[in-house]
């Protein structure tokens, strides 16, 4: 799919004609959100506050209560938690699940829970989700720290984002980089590419069952249509 794509375009380049994955396909596909205000991104270096803590590490136990340190440890992909204005989603995900698991000491997550807690669970998931999933990085691990700025405002501004239209930018760059000869690797929501390649072209798409029934009671009814 890559090695059809064409920058000049933004399409595949397929015999048959030419072809292209569009703000529809995101949204059906992902059941991202498409109306809303413009995703943008602020990479700037947040002020250091504190003597002991650089503006990013401060930032960053702002957002999950958790802080990062600069030097000396690693994670389990062996990377350090903070590093280029970037923080390990490996890192953050290990140590909320300690600060929640009895057998280190930590208190289980449960509906008594305070708000805090649950707040800052709920943001480091979707952390992960953004860097993990919709806009991963090469290293599949490192988030950038620009994406905290985001995940520190309310819970009604991050929904009120147009999350497939940036969805769609990065997977475009992506695969716009990625068609360079020179380029071995690729980042960006590859999974979409694969669903979309799936749902319309029928000669690589897999088998679909046609008795199988998609009724009101089925688990994955009302989930994106990608996820069936």
């Amino acid at each position: 799919m890559v090695e059809r794509w064409r920058k000049e375009t933004h399409c595949f380049n397929f015999r048959e004609g030419e072809c292209t994955i569009t703000l529809k396909d995101i949204a059906i596909l992902t059941d991202l959100p498409i109306d809303g205000d413009v995703v943008c991104v602020d990479s700037t270096a947040p002020p250091k506050v504190v003597a002991n803590m650089s503006g990013w590490q401060h930032f960053i136990w702002t957002v999950t209560g958790l802080c990062p340190p600069e030097k000396g440890d690693h994670d389990a992909d062996g990377l350090p938690p903070l590093s280029k204005g970037q923080v390990s989603i490996t890192w953050l995900t290990a140590e909320i699940r300690r600060k929640h698991n009895p057998e280190f000491g930590g208190i289980p997550l449960t509906e008594e829970s305070s708000e805090r807690d649950k707040d800052i669970y709920a943001r480091i998931y979707i952390l992960g989700m953004i860097g993990g999933v919709f806009f991963p990085k090469k290293s599949n691990n490192l988030i950038s720290n620009s994406w905290l700025k985001i995940i520190l405002g309310s819970w009604d501004d991050m929904g009120n984002l147009s999350w497939a239209s940036a969805c769609l930018a990065q997977l475009y760059r992506s695969l716009c980089n990625a068609s360079a000869r020179a380029v071995k690797e690729i980042d960006g929501a590859m999974f979409i590419v694969q669903f979309w390649a799936w749902e319309h072209l029928p000669w690589i798409a897999p088998k679909v069952d046609p008795d199988k029934e998609w009724g009101p009671d089925h688990p994955l009814r009302h989930e994106a249509y990608g996820c069936r």
